[in-house]
């Protein structure tokens, strides 16, 4: 399993606030082009958790957009400061995934898998210490 984490972060104005008691359940960085955009940066880094061991204060807006695999991703942000926090995923239900540089202290945070490496920019280095896909991550196997 991951990471044990008790922390809490927030955006940029301080409007919306989160606590987070619980293991993450997975942390990757994302070089799709729907994170670029979104981030203003190469990629994004994100660690996901259950939606029960999150708490958001303040109010959020959102947006809706519709990966290249198909899938749903909802975006959560302050209305104020535009500071970006944490989407919803219509493939993962029950999980919340948090934007890594929206916590008071991200130091635990270390990526497990780096994703669309096709897409990464020259100049937006990530690391090769962990597995990366030039796409999204393979399927698991069935069994």
């Amino acid at each position: 399993m991951g990471e044990l984490v008790n922390a809490t972060g927030g955006c940029l104005c301080g409007a919306v606030r989160f606590t987070i008691k619980g293991t993450s359940i997975r942390m990757a960085q994302c070089h799709c082009l729907d994170c670029q955009r979104a981030s203003g940066t190469g990629h994004m880094s994100n660690a996901i958790f259950r939606i029960e061991d999150v708490q958001v204060t303040g109010t959020t807006a959102s947006f809706a957009s519709t990966a290249d695999s198909g899938n749903v991703l909802t975006r959560h942000f302050c209305p104020t400061c535009g500071g970006r926090l944490f989407l919803y995923s219509k493939a993962r239900p029950g999980m919340i995934v948090m934007a890594a540089g929206a916590f008071d202290d991200s130091s635990w945070f270390e990526p497990e898998i780096v994703l669309y490496t096709k897409r990464r920019p020259h100049w937006d280095i990530t690391t090769d210490a962990v597995p990366n896909f030039e796409a999204g991550p393979p399927p698991k196997p069935k069994g």
